[in-house]
């Protein structure tokens, strides 16, 4: 009889142990149930436009401070919205996937690659706004234009104006800020260029286009006063980007019926291997949080 109640005691002490045992492996999922729901870590890759890298890697934090148990992690390209396209446009990268999600300064771009069916449904969307400037360097170099350049209707030598050299623009062909800059310029409304793009297009003297590969190539080269060997006068950048620099002026801002509309639209692309999380990051970016980051830095945003 001894024995038996020893050997009770032993087996019930037995299943005590199983029970704890099984109470603190089960524990934390008790406490934290997401992780029996947690998704493997993705990467979005991002192509945006260069006058967005500042704000976008700032959304990006947000975003993934926000929504933890996604684990995303983010690889951006910023360059000129036509030098993305290219890239986009590469088999490469269609076969690999990349990017996931594409954010240009103009609907051009965006345009191209809806009609040829690479963007998920529901894309684009607008997400900001922008406007242009024409600036000049802080110091300009010497001798000075006379008088100073004050207008996009002043870019060219002549009725009393002279010293005027290069002014720098983004490549109308490939960069949005070049061809918002290039309709400003062609057009004779008040205010605006006064009919000059071709003037300074052909010049054969000294005053004269200069082309720059993308917007933030044309605010370097105002800022160093050069650029391809030409000194540089002026330049024309998006209001944003003109935040940015404390070694340039800001001449004017373009009335905005000197040219189109400046928009954003960000689409997710069929490419993707991570609709769910792309399609949810380029949510946010209209979320209230993003629009904040967005107008701190310059942006307009829609209503």
């Amino acid at each position: 009889m001894f024995f038996l109640t020893q050997k009770k005691r032993f087996l019930s002490w037995i299943a005590a142990a199983v029970t704890s045992l099984i109470i603190v492996i089960s524990l934390p999922l008790l406490i934290n149930p997401t992780n029996q729901t947690a998704q493997a870590a993705v990467t979005l890759r991002v192509y945006a436009a260069v006058s967005l890298s500042e704000v976008i890697p700032e959304i990006e934090s947000d975003f993934a401070a926000a929504n933890p148990s996604l684990g995303v992690s983010f690889v951006n390209t910023f360059d000129s919205s036509g030098a993305l396209l290219n890239q986009i446009n590469l088999a490469s990268n269609e076969s690999a996937g990349i990017p996931d999600i594409f954010i240009s300064a103009a609907t051009t771009q965006m345009n191209s690659l809806q009609s040829a069916g690479k963007l998920a449904s529901g894309w684009p969307k607008t997400i900001a706004t922008n406007r242009l400037v024409l600036i000049r360097p802080n110091t300009p170099t010497s001798p000075a234009p006379s008088p100073a350049i004050a207008g996009f209707d002043k870019l060219v030598n002549g009725s009393g104006l002279s010293g005027r050299r290069g002014i720098a623009i983004g490549d109308p062909a490939t960069v949005p800020a070049g061809a918002y800059g290039r309709e400003v310029l062609q057009s004779t409304l008040s205010g605006c260029g006064a009919g000059t793009y071709n003037t300074l297009l052909n010049s054969t003297t000294a005053n004269k286009l200069v082309f720059a590969s993308n917007v933030r190539n044309v605010l370097a080269a105002v800022q160093n006063k050069t650029l391809n060997g030409n000194t540089i006068d002026a330049g024309i950048v998006y209001t944003t980007d003109q935040r940015i620099s404390s070694t340039t002026t800001l001449i004017t801002t373009a009335a905005q019926n000197c040219h189109s509309a400046i928009v954003y639209p960000a689409a997710v692309l069929t490419r993707t291997a991570n609709l769910s999380a792309a399609t949810s990051f380029a949510n946010y970016l209209s979320s209230t949080t993003a629009k904040n980051r967005l107008t701190a830095r310059g942006f307009g945003v829609p209503a």
